[in-house]
C-alpha cells in the first residue's frame, strides 16, 4: 500500500505497442525528477497508449509497479473525449483566457467524469491508511471530491500547473460548479502565482457563493488550505548534463558554427498559447528595421511537436513553417538563413549547450502558467558550463515573470516593444548581462523543483482538518459540568458572547432585535457571580449596546472589536487606535449602488466598517446580488487593508486590523482565566474560535447553527440560554 501517491493524466513514460517503455519529457515529469522524492511515491496515470493492461499483461504491470508506476487503462474513446475533447478543447483554452477557442460537447464531460472516477477507484484501492495524494493539473479537477467521498482518511492535495482565469472567463464553463466543488474535496489547493489564486477565490465567491481568505476556507467542517507554489525547474539535471561528453561535443560544434554570430534562442512546445506567430512577426520586423544585423543573428526556434493529427495544431505548424521560409527568402543570403525552425524535441545535454551559448533567449507566450524554459536558460549561464553572457526576454504574461524581474519583460502582442527589447539585448554590455543573470540565479538557487515539491508536501503534511463535535442539537452537558466545577472551586471564568444570532434571534428589522427583560436578568445574574467575567462581543455599534446593555455589569465590545468598554473604563476606547478607515470613501459608492439596484437592502455605516444588509430583500434576488457584490468588492479591495465578509444576510467590509479574536485575546491576557468560553453564530465570530489556545486556560468554542466553523462544538440559541441559566 502506498503512503504517497502522485496522480496526473500521463505517467512520465510511454508504453509502446510491443510493451516496451520509453521515458517522456514534460514540465511535471522534469520537476518531479528533480524533486528529490526518489522512489518514495507511487505515480498513477495513463501510459500514453491504449495497450490492454488486463490479465494478459500481468508481467508488464508488475514491471511498472516495481518502477513506482500504476498505469490506468484508457480506451481510444476516453482519449478522444476526456483528453482531446474536454481537457484540451474545453478546459485548456478557457484556462488560458482563450474563450473563443473553447469548444463544448456534452459527451465530453461524461467521459471526463468517468476517467476521474477511474483514477479515484485506483487510488482508493492502493492508498494506505492516511496516505497523502498529490493530484496534478486540470485533467483531474473532479478527482479530489470523488476521493474524499471514498476515502475520507486521505490527505488530498491539488496543484494547478496552468493559469486560473478570471471568474468572468471561468463562469462560461457549463460545469463550473461541478469542477469547483470537485476541487473543494482537497486539503490543499496550490497555484503558480498569487493572481491565479486570487482568480480562484473570486470564482468561489462569484459562482458558488463560498467565501475564502487568501490562506484558505472552511467547507463541510474542514479547513482547506490555499497557497502559491511557483514550480521550479530540474536544476540538478542541467548541472549533470553540463558535465557529460555529449554536452562538450554539442557545445563545441554549435560554438564553431556560430563563430562571431549571435544566437537568439526560442524553446517551446508548439501550442497556440506560446505566441509563436507573434514572435515570428516581431522577428520579421526586427530584420526589416536592422539590416546590419541580418548576417549576424541566428534565430533558432525549437518547437517541440504537440498533439499531431489535431487540425488546429497541424495548421499552426504549417503557418509557422511557411512564415519562416518567407522570412529567410526576404532577408537571408547565400550560406546564411537568419531563422531556423527545428520541429523536434532535444535531449537535456544538447538543450543545455544551446542555453549556455545563447546571447538571447526569447520566452514570449501569450499566457503561461509558469514556463520553465526561462529558468533553465538562466540556470545554464554559468562559468562551469563555458557559458556566454546572455539576456532573457520574457513575456509579462508568463507566471515566471513574477519571479524574474531582471529579465527584459515584454508584451508579446506589442511588436514594436519586442523589437526594441531584441535590439536592447544585443546592445547590452556583458557586465549588465551578468549582473541581471546572477540576480535571478540567486533566487532560483533556493526555488528549484526539489524545493517546490518539499514546500508543497510539507504544507500538505502540516494542514489540519477541524471537525465539529456532535450535531446541530448537541447537548452541552459536559461543558456545563466543567464550568460549574470551576465555579464551585472558585476559579476564574471568562465568557464571551456574540449578540445577534447567539443571544437573540434575528428579526426582519435589526433595530427590533432588542434584549427582553429575561435576557437582561440572565446576563446581570451571571455577571455578578464571583470570579466570572462576562463580555458581549458584538458587531453592533456602541450606541445600541449602551442603550440596551449599558446598565448591566458587563464588559462590552462594539463593531467587531473596534471599540471596547470594560467595567473598569468610564468611556469607550479604541482597541487599536492605529486603524485606518479612509478606505470607506472608496467603498461606500459601491454599496450605495447596490442599495439602488436591490429593493429591500440598506447600508449601515459604522466607525470601523460598512455593512450592506439584504435581510428584507427578495431572498433569491438578494443572494444573487450579494454574490455579484462580493465579486466586485474582492476586486476593489485587493490592494486595501480590509476584509470582506459574507455573513447572515449581509456583506460587511471592515479593516483587517479589527476583529473579535483580537478583542478577546486582549481580555484573556488581562484577566488570566482558568477557563474561557466563546459563543457565536456568524463568519465574523470565527476569529474568536481561531485564536491560539491561551496558556493555562481551558478554551471552549461553540457555534450556533449550521455552516462551516473552527468551533469545537455546535448548539442552538435555546441550548446556550439553558447553559447560561444553569450557571446562575
Amino acid at each position: 500500500m502506498a503512503k504517497l501517491i502522485l496522480a496526473s493524466n500521463r505517467l512520465p513514460i510511454q508504453i509502446l505497442a510491443n510493451s516496451s517503455l520509453v521515458r517522456t519529457t514534460g514540465g511535471l515529469a522534469s520537476a518531479i525528477e528533480g524533486s528529490g522524492l526518489g522512489d518514495l511515491y507511487t505515480w498513477v496515470g495513463w501510459g500514453g497508449s491504449c495497450t490492454d493492461l488486463g490479465k494478459g499483461n500481468r508481467e508488464l504491470k508488475t514491471s511498472l509497479r516495481k518502477l513506482g508506476f500504476e498505469p490506468l487503462d484508457l480506451s481510444e474513446g476516453n482519449i478522444q473525449d476526456y483528453y482531446d475533447g474536454y481537457s484540451n478543447s474545453t478546459l485548456w483554452p478557457l484556462l488560458h483566457y482563450m474563450q473563443d477557442r473553447a469548444r463544448f460537447n456534452t459527451e465530453w464531460i461524461e467521459s471526463y467524469r468517468a476517467v476521474n472516477s477511474q483514477f479515484a477507484n485506483k487510488i482508493a484501492e492502493i492508498a494506505s491508511s492516511n496516505a497523502h495524494v498529490w493530484i496534478h493539473d486540470y485533467h483531474l479537477m473532479l478527482l479530489p471530491q470523488l476521493l474524499r467521498e471514498m476515502r475520507p482518511d486521505l490527505k488530498i492535495g491539488f496543484f494547478l500547473h496552468t493559469p486560473f482565469p478570471s471568474s468572468e472567463i471561468f463562469r462560461a464553463l457549463p460545469e463550473r460548479d461541478e469542477l469547483l466543488n470537485g476541487l473543494l474535496g482537497c486539503d490543499l489547493i496550490g497555484f503558480q502565482t498569487y493572481n491565479y489564486l486570487r482568480h480562484f477565490i473570486s470564482a468561489l465567491i462569484r459562482i458558488l457563493g463560498v467565501e475564502a481568505d487568501m490562506d484558505g476556507l472552511w467547507q463541510k467542517n474542514r479547513h482547506i488550505q490555499l497557497g502559491v507554489y511557483p514550480i521550479g525547474h530540474n536544476s540538478e539535471a542541467f548541472q549533470d548534463a553540463a558535465k557529460s561528453d555529449n554536452y562538450i561535443k554539442m557545445h563545441s560544434e554549435h560554438a564553431k558554427h556560430l563563430g562571431s554570430g549571435k544566437l537568439i534562442l526560442s524553446v517551446e512546445r508548439l501550442d497556440y498559447t506560446k505566441g509563436l506567430p507573434q514572435k515570428i512577426t516581431a522577428i520579421r520586423q526586427f530584420l526589416h528595421e536592422h539590416p546590419e544585423q541580418r548576417g549576424l543573428v541566428n534565430f533558432v526556434l525549437v518547437a517541440v511537436p504537440s498533439r499531431r493529427g489535431v487540425e488546429e495544431y497541424d495548421s499552426l505548424t504549417s503557418q509557422v513553417q511557411c512564415e519562416v521560409g518567407a522570412i529567410n527568402g526576404d532577408y537571408g543570403d547565400v550560406g546564411h538563413s537568419p531563422v531556423q525552425f527545428l520541429h523536434r524535441s532535444f535531449q537535456v545535454d544538447e538543450l543545455a549547450a544551446l542555453y549556455s551559448l545563447a546571447d538571447i533567449c526569447m520566452v514570449t507566450p501569450i499566457v503561461d502558467g509558469m514556463n520553465l524554459v526561462a529558468k533553465e536558460f538562466i540556470d545554464c549561464k554559468r562559468a562551469s558550463h563555458r557559458a556566454r553572457p546572455g539576456v532573457l526576454i520574457l513575456s509579462e504574461f508568463a507566471g515566471a515573470a513574477n519571479e524574474m524581474s531582471h529579465a527584459l519583460q515584454v508584451n508579446p502582442h506589442d511588436t514594436v516593444g519586442v523589437v526594441k527589447a531584441i535590439n536592447e539585448a544585443l546592445q547590452m554590455s556583458e557586465v549588465e548581462m551578468w549582473k541581471r543573470t546572477h540576480s535571478m540565479q540567486n533566487r532560483m538557487r533556493h526555488n528549484d523543483a526539489g524545493a517546490w515539491a518539499k514546500r508543497y508536501l510539507s504544507d500538505l503534511q502540516k494542514g489540519t482538518n477541524f471537525h465539529h463535535k456532535g450535531t446541530i442539537h448537541a447537548k452541552l452537558e459536559p461543558l456545563r459540568e466543567e464550568l460549574q466545577q470551576h465555579i464551585d472551586q472558585g476559579k476564574k471564568i471568562a465568557i464571551f458572547l456574540d449578540y445577534d444570532g447567539t443571544l437573540r434571534e434575528f428579526t426582519q428589522h435589526p433595530e427590533d432585535a432588542i434584549p427582553d427583560n429575561a435576557l437582561k436578568k440572565l446576563l446581570a445574574d451571571l455577571a455578578t457571580k464571583p470570579n466570572i467575567e462576562l463580555a458581549i462581543v458584538s458587531g453592533r455599534p456602541k450606541k445600541f449596546l449602551d442603550k440596551h446593555l449599558g446598565g448591566l455589569p458587563l464588559h462590552l465590545v462594539a463593531e467587531h472589536g473596534y471599540y471596547w468598554k470594560t467595567q473598569s473604563m468610564q468611556k469607550w476606547r479604541l482597541l487599536n487606535p492605529h486603524v485606518d478607515t479612509t478606505w470607506k470613501n472608496l467603498i461606500l459608492p459601491q454599496l450605495e449602488a447596490s442599495v439602488a439596484l436591490t429593493p429591500g437592502s440598506e447600508i449601515e455605516i459604522k466607525h470601523s466598517s460598512i455593512v450592506w444588509h439584504y435581510r428584507q430583500a427578495d431572498p433569491e434576488f438578494g443572494l444573487w446580488r450579494a454574490k455579484g457584490l462580493l465579486s466586485e468588492l474582492t476586486s476593489t479591495t485587493a490592494s486595501l487593508a480590509v476584509a470582506v465578509h459574507h455573513g447572515q444576510k449581509m456583506i460587511e467590509v471592515a479593516s483587517q486590523l479589527v476583529n473579535k479574536g483580537v478583542a478577546i485575546e486582549r481580555m484573556i491576557t488581562q484577566w488570566q482565566p482558568d477557563i474561557a468560553l466563546a459563543v457565536g453564530d456568524d463568519v465574523t465570530d470565527e476569529s474568536m474560535f481561531a485564536i491560539q489556545e491561551p496558556e493555562n486556560t481551558s478554551f471552549h468554542t461553540v457555534k450556533i447553527g449550521e455552516g462551516d466553523t473552527r468551533a469545537n462544538q455546535r448548539s442552538t440559541i435555546k441550548a446556550v440560554r439553558n447553559l447560561l441559566e444553569s450557571l446562575t
